[in-house]
């Protein structure tokens, strides 16, 4: 009868130890799967947001043996600031392609990713800002929608439409490509874009101040031909401060 009772007693314990360390390893996985779980959520919002960002087609450079290029300014990647889709996203690496007005980003496994232009509301780089205007809502309706770099924003805006044309010539049997940049300047006034290329359609614009505006332009010695963009941005915004007067 002693036999069966301590035989009884010791699976009751074995039992009783075989429970209470089941009880600590489930504890302990409780415990580690709590403290793993908050990096593992931080991870996935901040990925879930990137991945609407690098959601887009490939993008495949060409022309990339000519001298000249389709992209604004510079053919190599330079980190900056993307509104996209209502979410902002800084030290992007990318490229602006003027010839087709889009703009590409790098992805982390060097991919070029081509974004859908509509969901850019804006990007900067380079100290550049470029807005997407669309025609007939945000700019006249002749006007062509896409990207504008906005050079002067106060009661009057101004801004640029950059493109590039592909050209070729040949030389040694070999096709070259040619981008020559083309830039078309807009001033706001009142609710309408004006089309300026000159000094004389820049001044025609504001007549009641045309003496204060040369006189400026003269005053700075800026020279309209030499440097237009400075000079139409000096006289929307010399404009603006006389207009408050």
């Amino acid at each position: 009868m002693r036999i069966c009772t301590f035989t009884v007693f010791l699976l009751f314990s074995l039992a009783f130890q075989s429970f209470g360390q089941n009880i600590a390893v489930t504890e302990a996985t409780v415990t580690e799967a709590k403290e793993t779980a908050y990096p593992i959520a931080m991870y996935k919002e901040a990925t879930s947001q990137s991945q609407n960002l690098y959601n887009g087609r490939q993008y495949y450079v060409y022309d990339n043996r000519s001298e000249e290029h389709q992209f604004f300014e510079f053919r190599k990647w330079h980190n900056g600031v993307i509104m996209y889709d209502g979410q902002r996203f800084d030290s992007i690496p990318m490229v602006y392609d003027i010839f087709k007005d889009e703009l590409i980003i790098k992805h982390f496994n060097g991919d070029h990713i081509l974004l859908q232009s509509e969901k850019v509301d804006y990007f900067k780089v380079d100290n550049h800002t470029f807005v997407r205007y669309e025609a007939g809502k945000d700019i006249n309706e002749q006007m062509r929608t896409g990207f504008y770099d906005v050079l002067y924003e106060g009661k009057s805006r101004t801004i640029v439409r950059r493109s590039k044309q592909r050209q070729e010539k040949i030389v040694d049997k070999s096709v070259i490509a040619l981008y020559p940049q083309k830039n078309n300047f807009y001033i706001r006034k009142g609710d309408r874009y004006y089309n300026v290329s000159s000094k004389k359609s820049t001044l025609n614009l504001f007549p009641e101040y045309k003496k204060e505006l040369r006189k400026v332009l003269k005053d700075q010695k800026i020279k309209f031909r030499k440097n237009r963009e400075v000079a139409i941005v000096t006289i929307v915004d010399t404009y603006d401060k006389l207009a408050k007067q």
